[in-house]
């Protein structure tokens, strides 16, 4: 397989991944993995500007958070909420140990064959978490 990933990663500080869950991230990292060569490439930084959850797993939250990252493939991350559930139907999440950034791209990119299997399911489909 040879498609690229768009990957948000969520991510406080810009050089760690949070340790909250995605939602609730300052930033969103944006990467590309090349497909082809297996490269990965720095696209932009994305401030979070979703509104505050008026309860946990806000269904609101959720779907601003699918618009600022509408055109991500993957959300790298440490940990997750209730959202998961709904951005299970749009994104493939990969959970990782790793908090330095560039060190959880580099562990992503070796699950690369299972991330686009998971990743290439029908829109609206429950893709797996992938963990790191």
């Amino acid at each position: 397989m040879n498609e690229s990933l768009r990957i948000a990663c969520a991510t406080d500080d810009g050089v760690r991944l949070t340790k909250n869950h995605f939602g609730d991230a300052r930033y969103y990292l944006i990467y590309e993995l090349d497909g082809i060569n297996k490269t990965i490439g720095f696209i932009e930084k994305i401030k979070n500007l979703s509104p505050e959850e008026k309860m946990h797993g806000d269904p609101n939250k959720a779907a601003s958070i699918s618009e600022i990252l509408k055109d991500s493939t993957v959300l790298l991350c440490c940990a997750m909420g209730k959202n998961v559930v709904r951005m299970r139907k749009r994104y493939c999440p990969v959970i990782s140990k790793q908090l330095d950034i560039q060190k959880a791209l580099v562990l992503l990119k070796e699950k690369y064959d299972e991330i686009i299997l998971e990743a290439n399911r029908e829109l609206g489909e429950d893709r797996a978490i992938v963990y790191i």
